[in-house]
C-alpha cells in the first residue's frame, strides 16, 4: 500500500512538472503594453535585457548610472525605449525616476515589471582587507538600492499587479570566501524577495530571483585594476595583517585574477532569457539558476552536508602564516 501511495505521489509530481514546463512557455497577453523598468543598463545583464525587450516590442525604462551609458544604449534601440539617469544609492535620484516613469506611463496605467539588476563587487579579498567604506558601498548598491527602489515603485507595481525581478547570484547558496560584503548583499536581496512574496501574495504582485553563475559582465571589467585595488587594500591594513598574509599570498592572489576570464560564460542570453520568462510567462518560477557552473556544479554541491561545503570551499591559509605556525 505504501509503495502504491509513493508511486502515486511521484506520478502526480511528474505530471505537474510536465504541465509547468509547457504552461511556462505561454506568455501573458499584450506585452507591447506592459512597461518594464530595468536598473543597471549601462552594461552587462541590464544592457542586454534592455536590447532584448526592446526587440520584442516591450516598452522599457532603461535606468543608467552614467549619461554615456544611456546615450550608447539609446543609439542601439527604438523610440519605445526611454533612458533615464539613476543612482540607486541616492533617494532624490530614485524620487526623480518615479516621477519620470509616472510622466511617461499611459494614463491610469501602472508598472508591469521592475528588474533590480544594478550591482557591484568592490574587492575580492578576505574581510580584513575590506574598508568600512568599501563594505558600505557594496551594500548601498546591491542591497539598500534594491530595497529603496522596491519601496518607491511598489505603488505602481501594485496598480498593475506586476512582477518584481531581482538579480542575485549563485553565492546565495554558495557562501564563498573573500566575497563577504558581496555575498551578504545578495543573500539579503534573496531574503527580501522571500519576505515580499508573503507581503504581496494577496495583492497579486509576484517576486522572482535570478541566480547567475560566473558570467562575463562589467562587474569585473579591468583585471589589472582589480589587482591594483587589492594592492591598495593590502597597503592600507595594519602591519599585523600584512605580516599574517605576506607578500607571497598577495602575489598568488593577484595571479588568480588572470584566471577569472577563462571560467566566465560569455552567453548573457542564459540570464536575459530567464528574466524574460520571469516577466512574461503565465507560470513564472520563483528562482532561476543560470549558467552551466551554477546548475551543474555549484547548486548540486550546495545540497551536500554543511561540513562538506565548509571544507570544500575553505580558503587555503597564507603560506607565510603556515610557516610561522609550524615554527611555533
Amino acid at each position: 500500500m505504501c509503495c502504491v501511495f509513493f508511486l502515486l505521489i511521484v506520478g502526480l509530481y511528474f505530471l505537474y512538472k510536465v504541465y509547468e514546463y509547457h504552461k511556462g512557455k505561454t506568455s501573458v497577453e499584450n506585452i507591447n503594453n506592459r512597461y518594464v523598468l530595468i536598473t543597471g543598463c549601462d552594461s552587462g545583464f541590464g544592457n542586454a535585457l534592455a536590447l532584448l525587450l526592446d526587440k520584442k516590442g516591450v516598452p522599457v525604462f532603461a535606468a543608467c548610472l552614467t549619461e554615456k551609458g544611456g546615450t550608447k544604449l539609446k543609439n542601439k534601440t527604438s523610440s519605445r525605449l526611454r533612458v533615464l539617469q539613476l543612482d540607486v544609492t541616492d533617494q532624490n535620484s530614485i524620487h526623480n525616476a518615479v516621477e519620470f516613469v509616472k510622466h511617461h506611463l499611459p494614463k491610469s496605467s501602472g508598472l508591469w515589471g521592475l528588474v533590480s539588476n544594478a550591482g557591484l563587487q568592490v574587492l575580492h579579498a578576505p574581510l580584513e582587507f575590506h574598508s568600512p567604506e568599501a563594505v558600505e558601498k557594496c551594500l548601498s548598491v546591491n542591497l539598500f538600492g534594491s530595497i529603496n527602489m522596491t519601496r518607491s515603485f511598489l505603488p505602481l507595481l501594485r496598480k498593475e499587479k506586476g512582477r518584481l525581478v531581482y538579480v542575485t547570484s549563485e553565492c546565495v547558496f554558495r557562501e564563498q570566501a573573500c566575497r563577504a560584503p558581496y555575498v551578504i548583499s545578495k543573500v539579503g536581496v534573496e531574503s527580501l524577495a522571500e519576505c515580499l512574496r508573503r507581503e504581496l501574495y494577496e495583492v497579486g504582485v509576484t517576486i522572482h530571483t535570478i541566480q547567475p553563475g560566473a558570467f562575463k559582465t562589467n562587474i569585473v571589467e579591468d583585471f589589472n585594476e582589480m589587482k591594483s585595488i587589492l594592492q591598495r587594500a593590502f597597503d592600507a591594513v595594519d602591519e599585523e595583517v600584512q605580516e599574517f598574509y605576506g607578500q607571497h599570498w598577495l602575489s598568488k592572489t593577484k595571479e588568480s585574477c588572470d584566471r577569472i576570464p577563462h571560467v566566465q560564460c560569455k552567453d548573457l542570453s542564459l540570464v536575459t532569457n530567464a528574466i524574460y520568462h520571469a516577466l512574461f510567462s503565465v507560470m513564472p518560477k520563483k528562482r532561476y539558476r543560470c549558467g552551466p557552473d551554477c546548475i551543474y556544479y555549484f547548486y548540486p554541491i550546495s545540497l551536500l552536508p554543511e561540513w562538506f561545503n565548509t571544507w570544500y570551499w575553505s580558503m587555503s591559509p597564507p603560506p607565510d602564516a603556515v610557516t610561522k605556525i609550524q615554527k611555533k
